[in-house]
């Protein structure tokens, strides 16, 4: 795979989370900063940010006011332990009932956590060797502190592992994303969608994008 070009470059990416939050009345804040405190309470273990923040690194996505890091399982579990038991340092707690510390099903498993009122979730998913692929290929951003965000051809498969509407609208919007921007490793992206069972997911996303990309 060739080095991506940004959706949004890191200087417009910074401005448009402290915009996102400011919309939603909570305070600035770095989320950048906050991957190094989860650094510290991995120990440092190799992470790639998902979610939110790689779709507006990747789609020029404009909203998101949470952190979403993907970490091998071990690292993952290690991570939720030391903020139960108070030892993670200063910053981190749990979420307050009836938010949820912790769900899981098939497709993967999620520690929702708090830093500094910043919600955290950690996680890992149950196919091991997609989240080592995700690690492994993590690609480093240093305009953003040296950051390691998913590959957006992996990022495409994420969405496609997640039920309803809106995760089918983020692929379909990163599909058009990159194809402005020099497009996709299609057949990556189709190695892992036959691998986790999402091969006519992946197809109906490449067609309304087209349809959509027509229009």
């Amino acid at each position: 795979m060739q080095p991506p070009v940004y959706g949004l470059e890191p200087a417009r990416f910074l401005r448009s989370i402290d915009a996102s939050r400011g919309s939603l009345g909570k305070a600035p804040t770095r989320l950048i900063d906050v991957v190094e405190h989860v650094g510290a309470l991995t120990d440092g273990s190799p992470y790639a940010i998902v979610g939110g923040l790689a779709q507006i690194l990747w789609a020029r996505k404009t909203h998101t006011d949470d952190l979403d890091v993907a970490l091998a399982a071990q690292g993952l579990t290690r991570a939720a332990d030391r903020v139960r038991r108070r030892s993670a340092g200063r910053g981190w707690r749990v979420p307050r009932p009836p938010d949820r510390l912790h769900e899981e099903d098939d497709v993967f498993e999620v520690y929702h956590l708090l830093f500094r009122g910043t919600v955290v979730d950690l996680l890992s998913f149950k196919d091991q060797a997609f989240t080592e692929e995700i690690l492994t290929t993590a690609r480093i951003v240093p305009e953003l502190s040296g950051c390691r965000f998913i590959a957006p051809e992996l990022l495409l498969i994420t969405h496609l592992l997640r039920p309803g509407p809106l995760a089918a609208l983020a692929a379909v919007e990163l599909v058009l994303a990159r194809g402005a921007l020099g497009g996709l490793d299609l057949e990556y992206a189709e190695k892992w969608a036959a691998r986790l069972g999402r091969t006519e997911a992946l197809r109906r996303t490449l067609v309304r994008a087209e349809e959509l990309g027509k229009g």
